[in-house]
Order: C-alpha cells, then structure tokens, then sequence
C-alpha cells in the first residue's frame, strides 16, 4: 500500500505494519511518544483511504473518531491513503539502535527517585536530541525513561521514580549493582524543543522534569543561543522530597516553580497542577509554545485547557509517561 502525506511525502507500508513503523522504516519521522494508543500524541487525520486498527485507540475520543481522527502508532492501512501527517527532518539520521550499557553510577535522590548514569563502550555512537527517550533492557523487561543528560556528554543519565510492586523497580531499588551490564535502545520520540527564540512554557509532573532539565542544559550550554524572550517551568510533584534537581543555571533566565498537588506545613511554594498554575500566571498565550511531560492525565487536561486559553494547537507539544504493556 501506498501512503502520501499532505506536504507530498510517499512511502510504501506492507501487512500489519502501523502507519507510524512504516515511516519509521522508511526514514520519516512523525509526531509520537508512546506507541501503544495512549498518549495521543501521533494523532493525525485521516483524508483518504482505509485502515484497519492494530491495537485499540484508548487517546481517541469518539468526536475525534467521528472527524477520522487516527494514531498511527495503532493502524496500518488496508488500501492507498492519505494523511495529514508532518517529517520532522531534524530526527533524520538518528538511527534508533540496541547497544550494551554498564551502570556507572548510582545516586538515591530521595526514597523513591533514583539517579542513574549509564556508560556506553567506547566505540558506541549513540545520538539523540535533547528530549528524547530510550528504552531499557533488563532480563526481558524493558521499560522507557527520558534522557536527563545532554547529547554533548560521554554517559546518560536517567532519572527513575520508583513504582510499587513494579518488575524493574525492584532492579533499581532493590538489585542494581555498579557496573551492571544492560542494553538500551534509541534513542526514540518526538519530544524536543523546535524553536527556542519564542516565549517556552515548560510543564512537568514527577520525574518528566528529565528531558526538560536536557532541554534547558542544552540551551545553557550552546553558546550561540542568547535568550530574547521569556522561560517559565511548572514542575509538579506529591512530596517536597521529590524536587530532586535543583536548577541552577549562569547563562539562562529561568522562572522556576515548584507545585505540589496537595498542601502541607511549611510549604512556601505553589499548590495544585502545574497546568492551572501555569495559566493563572500567563493571560496571553497566542506567541509561546508549551512542552509537556509527564503524567497522562496532567498532558490530557493541559492541552485542553490551553487550547481553550489561546495557545495555538501546533505549539503544543508532549511526551506522556504511560503504563508499559
């Protein structure tokens, strides 16, 4: 089957194979996260054509089904289609690859975040773009985590939060030794920053403040970038504790503010979600983009709620942390 975009981009696609992997395989790169439905953020239009769905489209609601809304992460087409789908030509080149990976250090931020650094073998060539994700292979478990380092550095860093009862937290938590020999794979997503010279809203719950805290070291450290314009992050968690990374750039003009979702004693920051306090600070929203990540529900609930307050709908941009199937 033949699959044509609306800027005149063709690729072939063959059986069960999604839309998104057929791309993927023909050197394109559209807009997704996940890959299993849920996030919502390959979400494209449907123009002409048939499809059939792989797996279940749990980001779509039924208006959307209504307007041919799909994710390519979930269909494969069953004769000639058409999408309303865009190349992201500054991922070309980045070859997704499985390479060995050695635990090089091991630092317990707080009772359920754990930072780890990751050494590759000297010969390994592995890029990706501040943002993205890998995946990580432990004993046929593999789990995704964002990227907290910057591509500029020799090791990776992720930033874990433990989850109970969880296969591969018990590894990090509980069995992890220095020099442990995983595997990763990457890197992968569409998550990262298209234009730094507009106003930037950055949202994060958790520990999706990792490929933020990349984003901003990026900037801080190219020294050809000079900030014109405004940089604000919402950074959302349960516990004070859970503020493991503490911002502290020479370069950059950041304003940073911390957001817990219930109140406690003693606590000098702001309560609630990031994306309301995000909006009761910021009235005019037609010149910024905002960069999400972090819980799907926070995502889902942002994107509406700036949508309706102003922002364009392509300046939005998001990685959901979903449940791993």
């Amino acid at each position: 089957m033949l699959i044509n975009t609306t800027e005149g981009k063709q690729f072939d696609t063959q059986g069960d194979q999604s839309i998104l992997d057929a791309a993927l395989k023909s050197d394109l790169v559209f807009e997704y996260s996940c890959k299993n439905g849920q996030c919502g953020v390959c979400k494209t239009t449907l123009l002409k054509g048939n499809i059939v769905e792989l797996q279940t489209q749990l980001a779509l609601s039924d208006q959307e089904r209504n307007d041919d809304k799909i994710l390519t992460c979930c269909c494969a087409a069953v004769t000639d289609i058409e999408i309303d789908a865009v190349d992201l030509s500054a991922l070309h080149g980045i070859e997704i690859k499985t390479l060995p990976a050695r635990v090089s250090q091991i630092t317990y931020l707080s009772e359920n975040i754990v930072e780890v650094t990751l050494r590759l073998p000297p010969t390994a060539y592995f890029q990706f773009i501040e943002g993205q994700y890998l995946d990580v292979i432990w004993n046929a478990i593999r789990r995704s985590y964002s990227i907290a380092s910057i591509s500029s550095e020799k090791e990776i860093t992720l930033l874990i939060k433990r989850f109970e009862n969880g296969q591969m937290s018990d590894y990090w938590f509980n069995k992890i030794q220095a020099n442990d020999l995983l595997r990763i794979e990457g890197s992968k997503g569409t998550f990262f920053l298209r234009d730094a010279e507009i106003p930037l809203i950055f949202l994060a719950t958790g520990t999706g403040i990792a490929p933020i805290k990349s984003i901003l070291h990026r900037l801080e450290h190219d020294p050809d970038y000079q900030q014109k314009h405004p940089i604000a992050v919402y950074w959302g968690n349960r516990y004070p504790a859970e503020f493991v990374w503490q911002a502290d750039f020479h370069k950059l003009k950041v304003d940073f503010y911390h957001v817990l979702s219930k109140p406690v004693t003693d606590w000098a920051g702001e309560t609630g979600y990031v994306q309301d306090i995000a909006l009761s600070k910021h009235s005019n929203l037609s010149e910024y983009a905002v960069y999400a990540c972090g819980s799907n529900a926070m995502i889902q609930s942002a994107k509406q709620q700036f949508l309706t307050s102003g922002l364009p709908e392509n300046k939005f941009y998001s990685d959901a942390f979903v449940q791993s199937f």
